[in-house]
């Protein structure tokens, strides 16, 4: 009984615990869960807003959030197949498990993306498949992902066809030159107008400080490019240089994402003996040669001339947010020291961006950025600085003071003015206080409406500051002479751009298969720049810093320049069944800069856009492996506005007899001065190839500009002196080509290769300069130090040629060791005497030597991943230009320093004419400087999530990065990079390359941990 009982129970039992089983399975198999991350293939950079949807079961899916991350329940079965897509990826469908808690799915990125959205100008931007111009886009945060690039210059370099940076020195905190489709202009900036987040932002720069680095790349989404007037006809006046849009990051829906990067390395001058030259003299006394390294002796001595300079950086950052509102909060420091110790740059930067999504009718979007810094410059070029030890003599070291010489003989050290601790001892320094802040709201209050309200302003205060204190040194004191007891000087900078922005518009179906969309703009920009000054000199005793503290004070200045521009513009869109689209469209603009005759002026738009591979009729000729096809073509107009006040003509304040205040000229104005006007016609298209693995973006364009602007000498009998006027002076064109080539040579789960070719070629000619100025010099020159200018303006050559004296051929006399008789081409296929017989006049004529600015640049991008681990490596070139190493010309001309002047016997007799020059003769010294530099390679691993997860992470990856790590030139010089640094975004000194200091090597480590 009791067996049987028990029997019952246990087989009862069994029965239920079968059934629970079996239930228990169901109910798992009906609540299944998928859940994981979506990464970039190339960068492994977390994906948010991706689509993930479930293939064979509607409705069902998951967007991930700003980590990348989603969850998909209520799955069954054993597996599920996902299909993944994201604008800018090629969609894949992966096959996982269900249950699976580690699904990993690696998006790689479309060689052609046409939906991709672009600012443009209008409200709400524009699909690229719209577009009849090209369009350069870089993905910021991929190239952060996976390299520390320090600047926002950095981060178009090589990456954007077209776009060239010319850096003019290596002193952390300097700003490059940025050139977009080369220049077009004589005597005005050919700088891009930067926009970030829509509004209008200061691009000028300070000294060698640009303000284009103020923000930190970490904070940026993508950078676009408008290159050429027919790109840029919507933003008007000034756009003819090119427009650069940042778009910071915004956030993406879902949990709170936070990320922390450290990064910590050190930067240094390669090489810096070897690239130094040995420079020498023989003692008269015994005919001994002498020779010195200035780098070598240096160290020899104790006193290094560089140093390595630390970097330090941390970064945080949050974002998140919902379908209602999203955020991103970034906070960063920046610390990065120079190769000398008054050389470095503290910045702090904090942003805020938020967006709100109230209803589906309205958006509001808020964008705040502040920084904080101080930037130490060192002297270079003509300022002296340890550059100067370039041109370091033998006979000012100890060596050559005979018995009994005076005090202070060889304390130089070699160096031609005083020791590096003589001009180490003024400070000079630059701190900013910048804002940039813009708020906008879209207001679509029907389907066929749309509308964009932007208001923003860029906010920038400078101090620049000199100061040399006081100093007791001996050595310092000896070679300032009646200076030695300091003087400081201060100026404030007060910057503002405000911008104004209104765009809308209406769209409609004309018919089933017609699209209108119709678009009205209006635009304000003001922009006004304060200026106060006020400097002192000689100070009474030590620790004193302050002007009032000083004995001998000058007179404060004080200015004040404005500036407004009033546009409005009209678009006009069809598209043809989503494949053929043709716009239309006019900007009006005037300017406060204009002339007082200068109505405003008018610029045209035409564009077409025919997306041939969606073309039914056009598909059946074309090969297969043709994927997607864009042709497109457009013709427009932009502008380039005169500088503040040219038009004017305006007097100054002196004072008078018996200290009565009166007016002297100052400005003779230009009444008649009208804005340069930019028409552009451009040619080209996108394919992707071989099953969306080749992507190739061919663009070829021309351009003319009428009215440009150059800034012409008066004669003193006008009354207002040796001042400039600025005229419309004449006609210059440019046309050239830009070709990208994209593609993925492999592309698996676990390994893969990715490449990028960017070329451009730029030609440009004065057709027309008015009057008698065919040949224009444009850099001057200074024959009492050895230099003469060589940039010029000829008509038949490019803005900012090379023009000099060619040497054909010399005698060399063996007694007096001197290069006589020179004879200089004379530009007829004979010769003729460089100089007129009996003087030292030169009758020879100018001969044409080469651009000074880059005719062709480009870069080549690889992208290698094998499982957590990425290679990437970018080189990047320019060619087609040549530049003036005035440091070797003045070592010879000016010093008699170098091996030609000390072994003349050597070398060829046309040679030694040019270095025993006094400075008019300077073909030897204008040498190619085209090069090759191995810019980036950066390391990066990514740890497993095991490992993550150990520190309570998400996400957690190491990054090593070097730059500058090579360079391939056959140019002479320290550096191939190195000019002078314009002014005002002028191209003038590109060509001369003097003292600056070097792009300097670096290597960075970084760790990036994601919670």
């Amino acid at each position: 009984m009791n067996t049987c009982r028990l029997l019952r129970i246990t087989t009862t039992t069994a029965a239920v615990l079968a059934l629970s089983l079996v239930m228990h399975g169901v109910a798992r198999a009906q609540s299944g869960t998928v859940s994981g991350i979506v990464v970039a293939g190339g960068t492994q950079r977390p994906l948010g807003g991706v689509q993930i949807g479930v293939e064979g079961t509607a409705g069902r899916g998951a967007t991930t959030d700003g980590s990348g991350r989603f969850t998909i329940s209520g799955l069954t079965g054993p597996t599920a197949v996902l299909t993944v897509r994201f604008i800018g990826y090629r969609p894949v469908a992966d096959t996982v498990r269900v249950g699976a808690t580690d699904v990993r799915i690696a998006l790689a990125e479309r060689v052609l993306e046409l939906d991709q959205m672009v600012v443009t100008g209008t409200a709400g931007g524009a699909e690229k498949r719209a577009l009849g111009t090209s369009v350069s886009t870089v993905n910021v945060a991929n190239v952060m992902a996976q390299s520390a690039v320090p600047t926002v210059e950095g981060l178009l370099n090589g990456r954007a066809a077209g776009v060239n940076i010319i850096a003019t020195t290596g002193q952390v905190g300097a700003g490059a030159q940025i050139r977009v489709r080369g220049v077009g202009t004589f005597s005005l900036s050919a700088t891009p107008l930067v926009y970030i987040d829509g509004i209008r932002t200061n691009n000028g720069e300070t000294g060698i400080v640009g303000r284009f680095n103020d923000i930190a790349p970490e904070e940026i989404e993508s950078i676009e490019v408008l290159k050429g007037p027919a790109a840029a006809t919507l933003y008007g006046t000034e756009a003819a240089r090119g427009v650069i849009n940042i778009i910071t990051k915004k956030g993406d829906a879902g949990a709170p994402k936070f990320t922390f990067i450290a990064q910590s390395g050190s930067q240094w001058f390669d090489n810096a003996a070897g690239r130094f030259p040995t420079n020498y003299w023989v003692n008269p006394a015994d005919s001994t040669l002498h020779s010195i390294n200035f780098v070598k002796s240096e160290a020899a001595n104790g006193t290094p001339l560089f140093e390595h300079g630390a970097i330090n950086n941390f970064i945080a950052n949050a974002s998140g947010g919902s379908t209602a509102y999203r955020y991103f909060v970034a906070g960063e420091f920046h610390e990065a020291n120079g190769i000398v110790a008054n050389n470095g740059r503290d910045q702090k930067n904090v942003r805020t961006n938020l967006s709100l999504v109230p209803n589906s009718k309205i958006d509001i979007e808020t964008n705040v950025g502040y920084l904080l810094s101080r930037t130490k410059t060192a002297p270079e070029g003509g300022g002296s600085g340890p550059m100067w030890g370039v041109f370091a003599l033998p006979q000012r070291t100890t060596i050559a003071c005979p018995t009994g010489a005076p005090r202070g003989c060889g304390w130089s050290r070699g160096a031609i003015v005083g020791p590096p601790e003589v001009q180490a001892a003024t400070q000079r320094w630059q701190d900013v206080r910048r804002f940039t802040g813009s708020g906008s709201v879209k207001y679509d209050p029907f389907p066929w409406m749309s509308n964009r309200f932007l208001v923003g302003t860029d906010y920038t205060v400078e101090d620049i500051n000199q100061y040399l204190p006081y100093q007791k040194d001996t050595i310092i004191t000896f070679f300032l002479g009646s200076n030695f007891d300091g003087n400081r000087s201060q100026t404030t900078q007060q910057t503002t751009f405000n911008t104004f922005d209104y765009a809308g518009n209406v769209h409609f179906s004309v018919r089933p298969t017609i699209e209108s969309k119709s678009t009205l703009g209006v635009q304000y920009y003001t922009n006004q720049q304060t200026t106060l000054a006020a400097s002192g000199t000689h100070f009474p005793s030590p620790g004193l810093s302050s002007i009032t503290a000083t004995g001998t004070k000058q007179s404060p200045t004080s200015n004040l320049i404005a500036n407004n521009t009033l546009g409005a513009f009209g678009q006009q869109e069809f598209a043809f069944s989503n494949r053929l689209f043709v716009t239309g469209a006019v900007r009006v603009d005037n300017n406060s800069a204009f002339g007082s005759k200068a109505s405003f002026t008018t610029y045209p738009k035409m564009s077409v856009s025919w997306v041939a591979t969606e073309e039914p009729r056009a598909k059946r000729f074309l090969p297969s492996f043709i994927d997607e096809l864009r042709l497109r073509g457009a013709f427009g107009g932009s502008g380039q506005q005169p500088l503040v006040n040219s038009a004017l003509q305006t007097l100054n304040p002196v004072a008078g007899p018996g200290g009565a205040t009166t007016l002297t000229n100052a400005s003779i104005g230009n009444s008649e001065l009208k804005p340069e006007r930019v028409l552009g016609s451009e040619a080209g298209f996108e394919t992707a190839l071989w099953g969306d693995r080749i992507g190739v973006d061919f663009t070829y364009f021309n351009e003319v500009s009428h009215d440009a602007i150059l800034a012409r000498k008066v004669a003193p009998s006008t009354g207002f002196g040796a001042s400039s006027q600025f005229v419309n002076a004449g006609q210059i064109n440019k046309h050239g080509l830009e070709l990208s080539i994209k593609g993925s040579v492999l592309n698996q789960r676990r390994y893969g290769w990715d490449m990028q070719f960017n070329l451009a070629n730029t030609n440009s000619k004065i057709i027309r300069l008015t009057g008698s100025d065919t040949l224009i010099n444009v850099t001057g020159g200074n024959t009492g130090v050895g230099t003469v200018g060589d940039v010029f303006h000829r008509v038949g050559y490019s803005p900012f040629d090379l023009f000099t004296y060619r040497v054909v051929s010399a005698t060399f006399d063996p007694t007096t060791k001197k290069a006589i008789n020179p004879m200089c081409d004379d530009a007829k296929g004979g010769v003729i005497p460089c100089f007129i017989p009996g003087t030292s006049t030169i009758q020879a004529p100018l001969m044409y030597f080469g651009h000074s600015i880059p005719a062709t640049t480009g870069s080549l991008t690889n992208s290698l991943r094998y499982g957590p681990m990425r290679l990437y490596v970018l080189v990047d070139f320019q060619r087609g230009f040549r530049k003036t190493d005035t440091n070797a010309e003045q070592v010879c001309q000016v010093f008699l320093a170098c091996i030609e002047t000390i072994y003349p016997e050597r070398y060829d007799p046309k040679i030694i004419a040019t270095a025993q020059n006094d400075g008019r003769l300077q073909d030897y010294f204008v040498r190619s400087a085209n090069f090759a530099k191995l810019r980036e390679v950066a390391l990066s691993l990514d740890a497993p999530s095991r490992f993550a997860g150990r520190v309570g992470a998400k996400e957690l990856g190491l990054t090593v990065t070097a730059r500058n790590l090579h360079t391939w030139t056959p140019y002479s010089g320290i550096d191939p990079e190195s000019s002078i640094p314009a002014t005002g975004g002028i191209s003038n000194n590109i060509g001369t390359d003097q003292t600056e200091y070097p792009q300097l090597m670096s290597m960075v480590f970084a760790v990036r941990v994601s919670y």
